[in-house]
Parts: C-alpha cells; structure tokens; sequence
C-alpha cells in the first residue's frame, strides 16, 4: 500500500521487482484461496475455483432482451474487455486479501523478458515454461502434488498441490499444464510504448476503439504481441476458456490493465480538464470495424455480469456442471463501467501501478 495525498491505497508492483517476501506473500494467497471451501458451492470448490468458471461463463451470457439462442461476451471481443476484466481483477484482488491482508496482484512487464525468465517463471515464483506440446508444471507450488519436504511453512492444511478442479480442465488433465509452440514472444519496448499512446483520430470515432483492439489482439503496425499472444506463448490452461486455472492469468491481466490505465493518464494529460468518462466511447457511438453498437455489458453506463445486482433476466448458457461453481453477486450492487474506469475510485481503497524498477 502507499499513502498519497493523505489516502492509503494499494500499489500493484512489476513482479520482476518484488523482495522475496511480497513474492511469497502472493504465493501464499493464492494458494490459500485455491483450497478455501466456496460458499454454499459443492464440496470440492474452491473460491479460486469460482473465479476460473466465471471466466468461461462471461462469454456466453444471456441478458435481458436477446433473441432465443443469442448470447453476449461480456469480458471479450469488444471495448468492455478492458473494463470487465479490471472489475474481475479487482475482485479477486480483493478476496486474495482476505486471506493474506495488503498482498496485491504484480503484473508481468511483457517487455522484460530476461528478468521474466530468471525471476518469474521460476521454481520458486510461478514455475518454469514450456515449449512444445501441454505438459504439467513440474517445479514449484504450482505442482499437483508437492513433496512435503518442499512446502513451506504457511501451506494449508490437508493440501497436497495445486489441482485443476475435474469440471475447469479443458481437457488438459489434473494438473496445470503449459506448453507452446511458434508464438512469437516477447513484445519491444517501443511496440509497448506505441500501443500506450496510440490515438487514431477518425471523425466520429473514439480512439478507444483502436486501443482496445490492438491491446486484446494485436496489430502488425503496431504490435502483434499483446494479450492475445501472452496466452498462447504460456499454452496449455492458460489458452483455454479456463485460463484462470494458471496463476500467471493474473499478472498477465495486471499488465493489460496497466497499460489501459497508462493510455487513460497519457489522454487525460493531453486534454485538459477532460474527466475518465470522457475517454471511453459514448453509449450511441457505433464500432468502427462492424457499424453495429457495442454490445450488453460494454457501453459507458451498462452493468458488468455478474455484478449486475438482484437484475432479472440474467443467466449463462454454459454447461450446468461450471454454473454450479459461479460465485453469487446478486446480493452486491451492480457495477457499470462507468464505476471501474479509474482505478483510484473503483472500490474506497482504489489502486495504482508502480512503475518497473528496471535493472
């Protein structure tokens, strides 16, 4: 946490920069929350678990008003990528402190490959990548199972590893699995630093749209390896519906949100006197690529599912066997974009980004 202004407020660090013991610390939650009963779920769920399901449950919801058989991906594809996922981030952020107080998600610097290398994808961070065909994590905590001799002293009780639950696997098995083959890694520097100040300017167009866009699936004129290709490089869970299942989701959504969150302080810098909502497309204007508008769930003042409150009309059109795992916000008031669009205000305690330290 850091103190500005008189205001406490989380700080998300570059994971390359954390000491031994934050990195542990996040470890710690992580693991924790991955053997926390989730309530009123059944036996066996976890809460991380919940966070996995809901992440292939966004993209086929069924909201209010759709023909039969349509349904609407909230958290991909489209401009409410950005904010959904910093709404997902920052909800699991927030149960991770529940079990380990002030502990925060870093975020991967994609530009930093070296330092990646040798301090996250290691035995005792995240354990190693793999090249090639899907294959277990064999080193680290992330294992299934861990030698006890290997434990550290905060492991919970009763945990052997780190499974994959029966109904998440993607068909990749029990235990989390990387693998990947030709994908183009890492991004430049100055790929990355074009992406955050990238403004096309189009009459009747919201630059947003372009940002999104390149930041979700990458441009060749700009760069082609952003969120998108993160996935694939780290392969195996992490290339599925499920790709919570591999902590490494985590940093890699941190740094996406990081770079959304740069781009929003570059245009408010550049228009002055201009508030976040400015920087976000209006409810009427169309997309630019298929004329149509955005779609439930992206516009300025729509909820994000499944923090859409008590809202009738809602549900998923997923195998029953995930619904039964989703975490219940019905109870919770609906969040709109509007509401996670900076990050100091999304929630009384708010976050930022610390800059990576380099070497």
């Amino acid at each position: 946490m850091s103190t500005v202004g008189g205001t406490t407020m989380d700080v998300r660090s570059s994971a390359s920069d954390l000491p031994e013991d934050q990195r542990d610390q996040f470890l710690e939650a992580v693991i924790r929350l991955k053997h926390q009963p989730a309530p009123e779920r059944p036996a066996g769920v976890s809460v991380y678990d919940q966070y996995v399901a809901l992440h292939g449950a966004v993209m086929a919801v069924i909201t209010p008003g759709l023909p039969p058989g349509e349904t609407v991906n909230f958290g991909h594809w489209n401009i409410g990528f950005c904010p959904w996922h910093r709404q997902y981030l920052r909800s699991f952020e927030r149960e991770l402190q529940a079990v380990v107080p002030g502990v925060t998600i870093p975020y991967w610097d994609w530009t930093d490959h070296v330092d990646a290398v040798t301090r996250l994808f290691t035995p005792e961070f995240l354990g190693s990548l793999r090249e090639g065909s899907p294959g277990p994590v064999a080193d680290g905590v992330l294992r299934d199972p861990v030698p006890p001799a290997e434990r550290p002293p905060w492991w919970p009780d009763g945990a052997t590893g780190f499974p994959i639950h029966p109904v998440l696997r993607d068909g990749l098995g029990a235990r989390l699995s990387r693998g990947s083959v030709g994908v183009g890694w890492p991004p430049t520097e100055a790929g990355v630093d074009q992406l955050e100040q990238l403004v096309i300017t189009q009459p009747g167009v919201h630059p947003l749209w372009y940002f999104w866009l390149v930041l979700e699936q990458g441009h060749p004129q700009v760069t082609s390896r952003t969120h998108n290709s993160g996935h694939n490089f780290i392969g195996g869970h992490m290339a599925g519906a499920f790709s919570p299942n591999d902590p490494v989701f985590w940093l890699h959504h941190a740094n996406v949100d990081r770079l959304w969150a740069n781009w929003q302080a570059r245009r408010l810098a550049a228009v002055p006197g201009s508030d976040p909502e400015d920087h976000y497309p209006p409810p009427e204007e169309d997309s630019p690529f298929d004329g149509e508008p955005a779609p439930p769930g992206h516009r300025l003042d729509d909820a994000m599912w499944p923090w859409v409150g008590d809202a009738p009309g809602f549900d998923v059109a997923i195998s029953p066997a995930v619904t039964a795992l989703l975490p219940d916000f019905s109870g919770a008031p609906a969040v709109t974009v509007r509401q996670v669009l900076d990050t100091a205000t999304i929630d009384a305690l708010g976050y930022r980004y610390a800059p990576p330290q380099g070497p």
